[in-house]
């Protein structure tokens, strides 16, 4: 009898743990559980509606597909030599995994293990990035263009609605710049 009962709740929680269930529909099964979107939250930052060890699993496979196509359509000697630049190694890895497929662009960060791979030899005269909080890397550009938006509203709350910028004419060079961008947490 007790294992049936830890069976039934496991069952119950696990859609709370696992991305088992759509989206959309996770806050109405938290809901009928009597669970409010902060008895669920994980991290300090605004809560969107879905915890963030949930969402922080949305939205990878849209921006590869967003960022690869603003990598294919750029000229093809810049395409030679841009870079999308992760601000973190979930976006990163994102590129990482869903990138190859959709022809998207060579990946580096500089968080955590990312920093220590380094530029991996681009020079950084064309950098595709998320959002506009990576400075010092954005403040070492001469040219900052807005050239699309990744918009996911279940993702985590600071990656749901973010621009995407290209950036181009370095002031120094992406391999001086590096000991700069390292991030780790």
């Amino acid at each position: 009898m007790a294992l049936v009962a830890v069976a039934g709740v496991g069952a119950l929680a696990a859609p709370l743990a696992l991305p088992i269930l759509p989206p959309e529909k996770y806050a109405s099964y938290a809901a009928a559980l009597g669970l409010s979107p902060r008895a669920t939250a994980s991290e300090r930052f605004p809560q969107g509606p879905l915890p963030a060890h949930l969402a922080g699993m949305i939205g990878w496979p849209e921006m590869a597909a967003k960022i690869a196509a603003v990598y294919n359509a750029l000229p093809k000697d810049e395409r030679a030599r841009a870079v999308f630049y992760g601000r973190d190694y979930g976006e990163a890895a994102a590129l990482d995994v869903y990138g190859p497929s959709l022809n998207g662009p060579p990946v580096i960060a500089g968080h955590n293990n990312y920093y220590l791979w380094g530029p991996r030899g681009f020079d950084g005269s064309v950098v595709i990035v998320l959002d506009g909080d990576v400075t010092p890397l954005m403040k070492n550009y001469k040219s900052v263009t807005v050239v699309g938006r990744i918009d996911s509203p279940f993702a985590q709350s600071w990656e749901a609605h973010m621009p995407i910028y290209v950036l181009r004419d370095p002031r120094v060079p992406l391999k001086t710049l590096w000991p700069q961008l390292k991030y780790y947490e």
